[in-house]
């Protein structure tokens, strides 16, 4: 593997290496994290988990909140690019797939549920988090919206402004499925999986048969 591109004499870092090095970083912090916590968790910590030099973490995250906005970016791709493509698709997937499947693509990714209800803690006094939390809802619910207005409307037959309507009155609810996922593997392991993605699903099946 190939770190390093010359242009003119000069070394250049490879987009490539640049990921492999957020990666490093990032599962520093979550080592981190689950040994201590994260409010006792310093950016010390993290560089000598990782072993790399202060200056070479500094170079990627200036702080931890920078490290947890990144990794949330990252999350909220996953979760909108399985809810986009349902949106896409002809015919398409009830809610009682669609939100299984991102449950499933979230833990294959190496999701840190730990972590994620650790940071929302912090977030009601930190303003960087709270300021993440609220931009990851807000982008969140406005692809669910969208999934659900066309489900409703291609699927079930509702019209336009119906549709919208009750796409708006589900979504809250979908949200807060979705962030109780890594809550209940937080507190009761990742064996709590199944039995959560069974229980979600009768839920929203429910909703589907109305």
């Amino acid at each position: 593997m190939f770190w390093f591109l010359y242009a003119g004499g000069m070394p250049k870092v490879t987009e490539e290496h640049k990921a492999d090095m957020r990666l490093r970083i990032q599962q520093a912090a979550f080592a981190c994290v689950a040994r201590k916590g994260f409010s006792s968790v310093s950016m010390a910590d993290i560089i000598a988990e990782a072993g790399l030099s202060a200056g070479a973490v500094y170079l990627y995250y200036k702080n931890k909140e920078a490290l947890v906005v990144d990794v949330g970016r990252a999350v909220l791709d996953i979760k909108l690019a399985v809810i986009g493509s349902s949106s896409q698709q002809t015919p398409v997937p009830p809610p009682s797939e669609v939100i299984p499947a991102l449950f499933r693509e979230l833990l294959s990714s190496g999701y840190y549920p730990n972590m994620a209800v650790q940071v929302w803690g912090e977030a009601i006094h930190n303003e960087t988090l709270k300021s993440l939390a609220s931009s990851i809802f807000t982008e969140l619910g406005d692809y669910l919206v969208n999934y659900y207005r066309r489900y409703l409307s291609s699927e079930r037959g509702l019209d336009g402004d119906t549709a919208e309507a009750r796409a708006l009155s589900i979504v809250p609810a979908t949200i807060g499925m979705i962030q109780g996922m890594p809550l209940s593997v937080a507190l009761q392991g990742r064996e709590s999986v199944d039995h959560y993605i069974s229980s979600v699903q009768d839920v929203l099946k429910l909703m589907e048969a109305r």
